[in-house]
């Protein structure tokens, strides 16, 4: 007999694995002074859809009550914290620190990384907007991997202003700039370089394909200062800057760089993002970002910032660790 695709049984011994991960993850979050919650691992699709964008609702598992009320089991955490923020944590004082450790669900193409069926952990700060929280999120997750004995992961950081001031710089009208971003997050340079020559934009397309492959410190915040001519680009490109000065006074200056092509894959990004890999793996490990455009959305003025981590994604590094395999 045959699991569904993308699912899996727990043996024993690795549900104890799991679960003391689980735990080592937990004590991170109560040492940064984070409350646990729980919400319904089923949620109403028309609440999920206010948050998630395009590419995710695309591999949700939608299914309808008897009531006809479209359903959906939830893709993701942050949505689901959002509307319990704005509904029964409305009244309550900010900041908010809350964290979870629950299953999710996509429909992804099951492959070494990605099932349809996974667990994430992860963090939520909600109310603050200023650079403290940004860091407090990113170091928080460095803390996290380096609990779990991964204390040479590396953390790519960006904003979501600057590609967006990049392409204004060019001069890249509405009409190629979304598609642009795309083919810049998944660093599709043929597909790029074909977008523009499309709309007819051949004189940005080798300054985007260098774009497109940026990447360290400091000295990529520089090269792209002259591209960041918007009070929004310029913005993002001191909050950066600020956060690599944080770490380099943390020890983590080594650990910590720039790279402006990063842009997860969910709508409700507002500015800081940052995923956490080892060289072990292909994929991230963690990642995360600042969303203050979400909980407003629920009706709950509020800026946020958080970061999640594939529980199965961090055993299969270990492994892969412990063992050598690459």
């Amino acid at each position: 007999m045959r699991l569904p695709a993308g699912t899996r049984d727990w043996l024993p011994e690795e549900l104890r694995r799991k679960r003391a991960l689980e735990n080592t993850l937990r004590g991170v979050f109560e040492r940064w002074n984070y409350v646990e919650v729980q919400t319904p691992g089923i949620e109403r699709f028309d609440v999920l859809e206010m948050g998630i964008g395009e590419t995710v609702v695309g591999k949700t598992f939608l299914f309808a009550d008897r009531g006809g009320v479209q359903l959906a089991l939830r893709p993701e955490m942050t949505t689901p914290i959002a509307r319990l923020v704005s509904t029964r944590l409305r009244e309550a004082p900010l900041p908010l620190r809350l964290s979870y450790v629950q299953t999710t669900y996509r429909y992804e193409e099951p492959q070494e990384g990605r099932m349809r069926e996974f667990t994430q952990a992860g963090l939520e700060l909600i109310g603050p907007e200023s650079a403290d929280a940004d860091a407090e999120s990113l170091f928080s997750a460095i803390e996290a991997l380096d609990s779990l004995g991964l204390d040479d992961a590396r953390f790519d950081i960006n904003h979501w202003a600057i590609a967006d001031a990049v392409l204004r710089h060019f001069e890249v009208g509405d009409d190629a700039i979304e598609g642009c971003k795309r083919l810049v997050a998944d660093r599709n340079l043929v597909a790029l370089r074909a977008l523009l020559a499309e709309h007819g934009y051949e004189s940005a397309i080798e300054p985007l394909v260098s774009f497109a492959t940026m990447r360290g410190g400091e000295e990529v915040l520089e090269r792209l200062r002259p591209l960041c001519g918007t009070a929004g680009g310029r913005e993002a490109l001191e909050r950066l800057g600020d956060l690599l000065r944080r770490a380099a006074e943390r020890g983590y200056g080594k650990r910590v760089g720039v790279d402006p092509s990063m842009l997860r894959d969910f709508s409700y990004y507002t500015g800081f993002v940052f995923e956490g890999f080892i060289g072990e793996v292909g994929f991230s490990l963690c990642g995360g970002g600042r969303y203050d455009d979400l909980l407003p959305r629920f009706g709950y003025d509020a800026g946020a910032v958080g970061w999640s981590a594939g529980v199965e994604r961090l055993l299969l590094a270990l492994e892969r660790r412990r063992t050598g395999r690459q």
